[in-house]
């Protein structure tokens, strides 16, 4: 009977108690101080407010997309405190466990499962971090999460309206102006789509999702050309690729590929130890070449010279810091002459769970390929493009946790299909 009243229960108001603790954990944790990055999306804000978004030659910006200070810029406009904008991200959290339920009720018509999985993702705490913050990481989650309803809903409801395509579009390019390294993703899925649509007898489903990926493409297309018109380089996202390439390529055998910052003081955290010297002991002298550029598009050229000669001088030390950067995605470890902390167990614990969930149900799929759901097919080669191209340049570990929407969504549905195959087997025998 209570199953039953929870059926008929909208699932916003199922999930509601998510967002009640997600606002206290907002409230509590949340300081006017500027950490990190927080500043600059704010400024990037006021710089769209203002008509313009990177400075002009020689002092251009682009460190990242504009599609987070495009969501500021109601809140930099009103003048709202800056708790405002954290509290926006309780409920973008909230609202990406609703659309999670969803996907996973769309696939395994099992409310006891969608309940369950959606539950495991609002009490998935390695994602909290960032909520009180003035990051992209709920704004990410959130479209990821949306993003995958709606490829599912497409794909799974006969006669759909066009309306839910160009909103996957939509949310797929506005995910790319969040984070930049989604336009990869992007071309790597035209690529692939594009291919299979000739492969394929499924031809009708196959089409909807190019068109779905033309429009995300098509929303980019202003900012890329904005970034030509300045730099004059052809699809360019970012200035900060070569500087987490070159980090990825470092030679020292005491380093791992962990990026810093230009201080070298990024990871200098414990009060009783700074590992800034021991860093700067082997990129100082490349540190010092790069200050000696014009421009950020300059030193990013220079950041990925250097980057590719070390790759060649030393491709078994880039492997290696390429093993230590999947760890560090998924485990928050090892990271460079830094005193590791108790928590980085609880990081291992619950992550060690859910790689095994994806080992098992990778293997599952990739042996009943032929019978896979398209839409399915398609969000394990996003979520794994995602990852494979993450784990080429340093990472942390709230790259992964904006991924885990997604990837709880397609291990559910191997986990769930492969339950009932064997508990059919078994019913035979």
């Amino acid at each position: 009977m209570r199953i039953q009243t929870l059926k008929s229960t909208s699932p916003f108001l199922l999930f509601i108690p998510f967002l009640f603790l997600y606002i206290i954990f907002v409230i509590h944790f949340h300081t006017d101080e500027m950490f990190g990055d927080e500043a600059r999306y704010l400024n990037f804000a006021q710089n769209l407010l203002n008509g313009f978004y990177s400075p002009a030659y020689p002092k251009i910006d682009l460190i990242n997309g504009p599609g987070y200070p495009i969501i500021l810029m109601p809140f930099v406009l009103l003048k709202l405190p800056l708790i405002s904008i954290t509290l926006l991200n309780a409920l973008l959290h909230y609202l990406s466990i609703i659309f999670v339920f969803k996907s996973i009720q769309l696939i395994t018509e099992s409310f006891k499962t969608s309940l369950l999985i959606g539950i495991c993702w609002g009490a998935y705490f390695l994602a909290f971090q960032e909520m009180p913050c003035i990051l992209t990481e709920s704004l990410t989650l959130f479209l990821i999460s949306i993003f995958s309803y709606l490829i599912i809903h497409i794909q799974h409801k006969r006669g759909v309206s066009n309306r839910f395509i160009v909103a996957a579009g939509l949310s797929f390019g506005l995910l790319i102006l969040t984070k930049v390294i989604f336009a990869y993703v992007l071309v790597l899925l035209l690529v692939i789509c594009t291919i299979y649509y000739f492969l394929n007898k499924r031809k009708p489903i196959i089409l909807k999702t190019l068109f779905v990926l033309l429009i995300s493409f098509s929303t980019i297309t202003p900012y890329l050309l904005y970034t030509y018109s300045i730099t004059g380089k052809v699809f360019y996202l970012s200035t900060e690729g070569g500087k987490v390439l070159y980090w990825m390529t470092s030679l020292s055998e005491d380093e791992f590929g962990d990026w810093n910052n230009n201080n070298f003081d990024a990871n200098c955290y414990n009060k009783s130890f700074c590992n800034a010297s021991f860093i700067a002991k082997n990129h100082q002298d490349d540190f010092d070449k790069i200050n000696k550029t014009k421009t950020v598009i300059e030193a990013d050229s220079l950041f990925k010279a250097m980057a590719i000669a070390n790759i060649k001088r030393s491709p078994v030390k880039y492997a290696k810091n390429w093993f230590s950067n999947i760890g560090r995605l998924l485990f928050g470890f090892p990271a460079s002459y830094y005193f590791q902390a108790p928590t980085t167990l609880v990081r291992i614990y619950v992550n060690s769970i859910l790689l095994l969930a994806m080992v098992y149900s990778l293997f599952v799929m990739v042996w009943n390929w032929r019978k896979l759901p398209f839409e399915i097919t398609l969000l394990v080669a996003f979520s794994m493009i995602y990852l494979g191209l993450s784990s080429l340049v340093s990472a942390y570990p709230r790259q992964f946790n904006v991924m885990v929407p997604l990837i709880l969504i397609w291990t559910t549905y191997a986990i769930t299909k492969s339950v009932k195959i064997n508990l059919k087997i078994e019913s035979n025998l």
